[in-house]
């Protein structure tokens, strides 16, 4: 069963890749990885007018805010991670995208890409780039489905699972110590809540 703070991480990607739709910018993002892509931003024509900024600048006060829900989500996960890349990312080699595919392959052998990128909320064009750095390493393998051939499933190697085991125990006591301060009825509607936006979030970026 994939964590709490795992669902967290790809509601709020999903979140942010709904975002980019909106404002028509789609580069393969994801707001936890090391990389932002290289992509160029839209060039500026000129600036807007003052009364323009002056009524962008109000919405905006209103709109987006430290104290909104998305920011103190992303603040919460980027606490939530910050024990990873200290302890175990650059020890391990590994990027959060990387360390999320495995997560998900323990869980769910034979996942394909497509699986992964559904699971944690991720472009897959990220999935694919984590996919190919794990293979190199010898922390993946694939096969083609038998009942599709044009379908890959991924497994983790031996030593990605000796990997995977190594680090999930002080994930899961990170969730543990987090966790403990909420009720079971606290955590139950948290869930529930987690579902619902994760639910949303994807019919926002369906089309994507």
């Amino acid at each position: 069963m994939l964590s709490i703070t795992f669902v967290i991480i790809s509601v709020l990607t999903l979140d942010l890749n709904a975002w980019l739709k909106i404002t028509r910018m789609r580069p393969a993002l994801d707001p936890m990885n090391e990389s932002l892509t290289n992509s160029p931003l839209p060039a500026v024509s000129a600036r807007p007018p003052a009364d323009t900024l002056s009524k962008a600048s109000t919405l905006l006060d209103h709109m987006l805010t430290p104290e909104m829900a998305g920011f103190r989500l992303l603040k919460l996960t980027n606490l939530m991670s910050r024990p990873f890349f200290f302890l175990f990312s650059k020890q391990n080699d590994l990027t959060l995208n990387e360390w999320r595919s495995i997560v998900v392959l323990a869980n769910r052998p034979g996942s394909a890409a497509q699986d992964l990128s559904a699971a944690t909320g991720l472009h897959p064009m990220n999935v694919s780039r984590a996919v190919i750095a794990l293979r190199k390493r010898a922390l993946v393998e694939e096969a083609r489905d038998p009942d599709n051939h044009r379908r890959i499933l991924l497994w983790l190697t031996h030593r990605g699972d000796e990997l995977f085991k190594s680090i999930a125990p002080h994930s899961e006591v990170q969730n543990k110590r987090l966790f403990d301060v909420l009720s079971q009825d606290e955590l139950t509607a948290f869930v529930r809540t987690l579902d619902k936006l994760t639910a949303r979030a994807q019919e926002i970026t369906q089309d994507d």
